[in-house]
């Protein structure tokens, strides 16, 4: 990561998703500009109602050969993502036990990452931006996503699938945690308890 840095960003309020065409990727380096990775959530960007149950989520992630999703509330406003994993993740096990339904009644928006704890960029932060950029700023942020905005709304986002895809190279994450319970996870991720 060296020669590269996080960018300025903020956190995402529940706002309009307007977006825009994305490009194909070609294999690309993380000296690339960040837009070549940028996704637009009208191009065949899955969403899910946050209402939308684990057994039918999963049925659309293959159906659509995707690995993430964007998640609208009711009134079809974006308010966070989801990554495919998620869906059998320890974390939904043990949900599906906290809440003391069976994984099938679990709803996505209780695995989705929410719109206001992801990394928001603006648009003009993204047109100066390398990929490696994108990928230091999720580092520091702990995030799979980076959400990009222009004039107030969100206009597309970056996913660390995507940089994998484009470039080859993992965006390498460690969990963040704020909480008393995200402590508690953190001490239990392989990664620090594998070393």
């Amino acid at each position: 990561m060296a020669g590269f840095h996080a960018l300025q960003w903020h956190h995402a309020t529940t706002a309009d998703a307007t977006l825009e065409p994305s490009q194909p990727i070609e294999q690309l380096s993380w000296h690339a500009p960040a837009e070549l990775v940028m996704e637009s959530f009208h191009d065949h960007v899955t969403l899910f109602p946050e209402s939308t149950r684990l057994p039918e989520a999963e049925q659309r992630f293959e159906r659509t050969d995707t690995r993430y999703a964007g998640v609208l509330n009711a009134n079809q406003q974006l308010s966070g993502m989801l990554l495919a994993r998620e869906l059998h993740s320890r974390q939904s096990g043990a949900l599906s036990t906290a809440l003391q339904v069976p994984w099938s009644q679990v709803e996505v928006k209780h695995l989705m990452e929410p719109i206001e704890r992801l990394p928001v960029l603006d648009r003009g932060q993204l047109r100066q931006a390398k990929i490696g950029d994108i990928a230091a700023t999720m580092q520091a942020a702990g995030k799979n996503f980076v959400v990009i905005e222009a004039n107030g709304a969100i206009v597309g986002f970056i996913s660390s699938l995507r940089i994998l895809a484009a470039t080859g190279e993992s965006v390498r994450l460690y969990p963040k945690a704020t909480t008393f319970v995200e402590v508690f996870t953190a001490l239990k991720h392989p990664e620090i308890t594998d070393s």
